[in-house]
C-alpha cells in the first residue's frame, strides 16, 4: 500500500492526492505534526509530501505525480503540459499563503478550517494552530514581497482568468474531453485552501472556472 505523508491543507500534497483520486490508486495517509514532524524520521527530507512504496521514498509533488504515473496510472500528458506544471508551482500556488494568511486574524480562523480536516484536536490542535497563526503571516510576507505580489486577490483572480483562457482554451479539462494530470495538479492545488472563501469566491466570480472546478471534484476530491 502507498503511504503518502502530508499536511491536509498543503496545496503540494492536495496535487498528489487529486492525481490519486483520478487514478483510482488505493492509498494512505499519515498526517505531519508541522512541529517536530517525526512522522518523517525515517527520511532526511523534511518536507512534505513525501511518498512511500514499499522501501522506495520519492519526495517532491512533481516528481511523486511523475512517479505515480509512469508506475501506476499510466494517464496521457498533454502537449504543453510541462509549461502549466511549471506555472502551478511558480506562479499559482505563490499566491495563497498571501490569501488565506494574510494576518493573524485571519490565520487563526484558516486554521481553523485546516485543523478540521486535519483531525487534529484538544491541546495539540489549539498549540499548532496558534503557532501557525503566527508563523503563517510572516511566511506569506516574504512570499508576496518574493514574487512581487502587489494586490494578492487581484493577481489571483487574473490568474484564474489565465487558466481558463489560455490552459481550457474553451475545452472542458485541459486534457480535452478528459482531465489530465495538468488538470488534476491545478485542482488539487487549489482545493487544498477550499471552505477558506478564496475558491468560492473565484466560483462566483467565473462560471467556467467554477463548471471546470465542480466536474473536476467529482473524480478528484
Amino acid at each position: 500500500m502507498l503511504t503518502l505523508y502530508q499536511f491536509r491543507s498543503c496545496p503540494f500534497c492536495g496535487k498528489v492526492r487529486a492525481f490519486m483520486n483520478h487514478a483510482g490508486i488505493a492509498y494512505d495517509t499519515v498526517e505531519v505534526m508541522p512541529f517536530g514532524m517525526k512522522e518523517l524520521d525515517f527520511t532526511d527530507h523534511k518536507k512534505v509530501p513525501v511518498l512511500r512504496d514499499g522501501e522506495e521514498v520519492i519526495v517532491e509533488s512533481a516528481a511523486i505525480v511523475e512517479y505515480l504515473n509512469q508506475h501506476y496510472a499510466q494517464l496521457s500528458v498533454s502537449e504543453g503540459a510541462e509549461e502549466w506544471v511549471t506555472w502551478i508551482d511558480k506562479t499559482l500556488v505563490q499566491y495563497l499563503p498571501p490569501l488565506i494568511y494574510p494576518d493573524f486574524g485571519t490565520s487563526f480562523k484558516n486554521f481553523a478550517v485546516a485543523m478540521g480536516r486535519e483531525q487534529i484536536g484538544g491541546i495539540k490542535g489549539f498549540f499548532v494552530r496558534l503557532g501557525g497563526a503566527v508563523m503563517m503571516p510572516k511566511v506569506a510576507r516574504k512570499m508576496k514581497a518574493k514574487n512581487n505580489i502587489v494586490d494578492a486577490e487581484q493577481e489571483f483572480s487574473a490568474a484564474v482568468d489565465h487558466w481558463v483562457t489560455e490552459g481550457l482554451a474553451g475545452k472542458t479539462f485541459f486534457g480535452g474531453k478528459q482531465p489530465d494530470q495538468v488538470d488534476t495538479s491545478v485542482f488539487g492545488v487549489l482545493h487544498s485552501v477550499q471552505g477558506m472563501g478564496v475558491i468560492e469566491a473565484e466560483k462566483s466570480r467565473n462560471q467556467t472556472f467554477a463548471n471546470w472546478y465542480d466536474a473536476c471534484a467529482e473524480t478528484m476530491a
